[in-house]
């Protein structure tokens, strides 16, 4: 049990019906995600992010990948064809996205193995084109790992 979890979070193991003031927490098993591979086709990670604290009152200034630092899962990052192999997210909604996946504090598959897929955005949109060379490499890194089966793919951002 998370006791810490944010709202959104604790919703999600309990019972319909139940009031959230209600809520003692996050229900999770800590084998959640074990075995599986999310590939996560947004704006990247931002390395220094701010992140709230348990009691949602004051931030605290992360170090490189500190919250995902002991996740149970790998992370790892894959780039488009020609791009530059930057790891950071100048949009902020790839580590939101992320951290809902599989980080210790946010996640809601807190063993997944995590892979970040870097997609520029410009003016807060992904162009079509580089959505459907993301969807590509995801596709060539399943086929090349073996993971048919084991993966799953979020891809949550607005078209041009």
């Amino acid at each position: 049990m998370q006791q810490s979890a944010r709202d959104e979070l604790k919703v999600i193991s309990q019972s319909s019906g139940a009031s959230l003031s209600e809520l003692p927490g996050y229900a999770y098993d800590a084998r959640g995600g074990r075995g599986v591979t999310v590939y996560v086709i947004d704006t990247g990670i931002t390395p220094d992010h701010r992140v709230s604290v348990a009691d949602h009152q004051q931030s605290i200034k992360l170090t490189r990948f500190q919250e995902f630092r002991n996740m149970p899962g790998r992370l790892r990052w894959l780039y488009l064809p020609g791009k530059p192999e930057v790891e950071g997210d100048d949009n902020g909604h790839g580590t939101c996205v992320a951290s809902k996946v599989a980080s210790p504090t946010f996640g809601v598959a807190k063993s997944a193995n995590l892979v970040v897929v870097r997609v520029d955005a410009i003016v807060d949109q992904i162009q079509t084109s580089s959505a459907i060379a993301a969807w590509g490499v995801v596709a060539r890194d399943i086929t090349l790992k073996g993971l048919q089966g084991k993966a799953v793919v979020s891809s949550s951002f607005s078209r041009e």
